[in-house]
């Protein structure tokens, strides 16, 4: 296996290929299941084609997934991957638009805590969750309560900014997702507003 100077493996051309090609696969069946378009062959294809996935999945887990659409935020993500402790899966599961944030929520808590490490930035329910812990188990309340501040701003952020693309969104929905998108990016993907919730 080879590795970085730190420890971190690094994923060959081949392997990153399979990986990417696996990943798109598994997007376009989510794809074709949500919009019901999708046949029990389709899904069997799809999983024989990702259990024939020939990558060690330690070697998959520990590497740097640099997202493709990363551009010139390669870097900044880069930095945050190199955050997250071994075994826990060094990715980051947002779309494009929300990179910046990412990103800005990475030098907010870094500013506090220059060694903090992150466990896990997915989108969940339709907003950014960035979960980090502390670079040392001995840190005061009052720096906890403020690298909490930073990740929940950056969470009430996300529900307005479009995940695919950066611009003003709202939370869209489909019959099982949400996800804040703006209209452009909402319609193709089949998400409507979400109705208001009950005010009663």
């Amino acid at each position: 296996m080879s590795e970085s100077d730190d420890g971190i493996p690094e994923l060959t051309e081949s392997e990153r290929i399979r990986i990417q090609a696996t990943e798109s696969d598994f997007a376009a069946m989510g794809d074709a299941l949500r919009n019901g378009t999708a046949t029990p062959e389709d899904v069997e294809g799809a999983f024989a084609r990702f259990m024939s996935l020939d990558v060690d999945p330690q070697k998959r887990r520990n590497a740097l997934h640099i997202p493709a659409d990363a551009g010139p935020h390669a870097g900044a993500i880069e930095t945050i991957l190199r955050r997250i402790p071994d075994g826990w899966g060094r990715w980051i599961s947002v779309d494009a638009g929300w990179y910046p944030l990412v990103i800005a929520t990475d030098q907010r808590l870094a500013a506090l805590d220059a060694a903090y490490r992150v466990h896990q930035i997915k989108e969940k329910f339709g907003t950014l969750r960035y979960y980090y812990w502390p670079s040392s188990d001995d840190v005061s309340p009052e720096l906890l309560d403020a690298m909490d501040a930073i990740t929940d701003d950056a969470q009430r952020a996300s529900a307005v900014i479009c995940e695919r693309c950066g611009v003003p969104g709202v939370l869209q929905r489909t019959r099982y997702w949400a996800k804040t998108l703006c209209h452009s990016c909402a319609d193709p993907l089949g998400y409507a507003p979400a109705p208001p919730p009950d005010l009663v």
